[in-house]
């Protein structure tokens, strides 16, 4: 299950490793795409929502919370990874941009209770080798 706020390339994400996400706008529904669960990027921003978020994530099996590293805050509440009881790793989205601070995000990843970090460039696709990682943390 990839979590994040509305942005993060979640779905991007998932096109990357070669899975297609359902196309059109994001609905207010979980959606499925190969293996991967894409919650609402609202149950992730509404605090409302965390027990649909925690709900929905009980039957799989690695969670992974998408931090954008070009954002200045974080919808991730401190230790919130101990509301879980699967492997939680964390994902540092668009480490490329010129606004990006990677070394920001993965204080907010790892306030939110993360030891596992990986940073991510999307645009390199598949190939890259911190792609070829992350994709074998969470298969």
């Amino acid at each position: 299950m990839l979590i994040g706020e509305k942005g993060v390339g979640r779905r991007s994400l998932v096109h990357a490793l070669g899975f297609a996400p359902p196309a059109g706008l994001c609905p207010l529904a979980v959606e499925y795409a190969g293996p991967f669960v894409l919650p609402p990027a609202e149950f992730m921003e509404n605090r409302r929502f965390y027990r649909a978020l925690i709900t929905s994530a009980m039957e799989c099996r690695t969670l992974v919370f998408v931090q954008d590293a070009t954002r200045a805050t974080s919808a991730f509440p401190p230790g919130f990874a101990r509301t879980f009881n699967q492997r939680v790793l964390g994902l540092i989205t668009k480490p490329d941009s010129p606004r990006a601070n990677t070394a920001r995000a993965g204080r907010f990843l790892a306030s939110a209770g993360l030891q596992a970090i990986h940073t991510v460039n999307i645009l390199e696709g598949a190939e890259s080798a911190a792609m070829k990682e992350f994709a074998r943390e969470i298969f």
